[in-house]
């Protein structure tokens, strides 16, 4: 067990929870290019963002999906990973990321971060997300695409001076 002499001090800061979407089609998957990188250069990644106050996990993921691809999600069907980081920006922020089985609709993006949505078959979907230069934001997604970790990881980091470090897997 961990010592209480490495425990964090509680942050009053707004916790963030974030849900992130993965859709697939005939061997493909979804992503979406937006400012990720450590300068605002676009990269490309999995759909999703942040939940609202009084939102649940599944009303946040329909309305982002919707919001940053245009297409019209069903209930997730199984969680694809859990990834919680610890950062001064933002002090104990989960993202969790859900498979969704059920979609229709045309790809358009009506989010101004978002400048592009489209289907990759998933060997190029993992190069592209291995371009995110946050260990915390690349990994776990590279990790689940390519089936080296099983569906429900967590993922536990802490970032410090810009740099993320890998404290536990499970």
């Amino acid at each position: 067990m961990p010592d209480d002499d490495d425990a964090v001090p509680a942050a009053s800061a707004v916790r963030v929870q974030l849900v992130i979407g993965i859709v697939r089609r005939d061997g493909e998957v979804l992503l979406v290019r937006e400012r990720l990188g450590r300068d605002g250069e676009l990269l490309w990644s999995l759909p999703g963002g942040g939940a609202q106050t009084g939102e649940l996990l599944h009303e946040a993921l329909r309305r982002e999906m919707r919001e940053e691809t245009g297409l019209l999600v069903g209930d997730p069907v199984g969680t694809a990973f859990l990834v919680h980081v610890d950062s001064p920006q933002h002090p104990s922020a989960i993202a969790m990321a859900f498979e969704l089985a059920e979609w229709e609709g045309t790809l358009a993006s009506h989010d101004d971060e978002v400048t592009e949505a489209r289907f990759f078959p998933v060997e190029e979907a993992i190069a592209l997300v291995g371009e995110l230069p946050s260990d915390a934001q690349r990994d776990p997604i590279v990790g689940y695409l390519s089936g080296t970790v099983v569906p429900g990881t967590t993922w536990l980091y802490r970032t410090s001076e810009g740099r993320d470090t890998l404290l536990a897997r499970w």
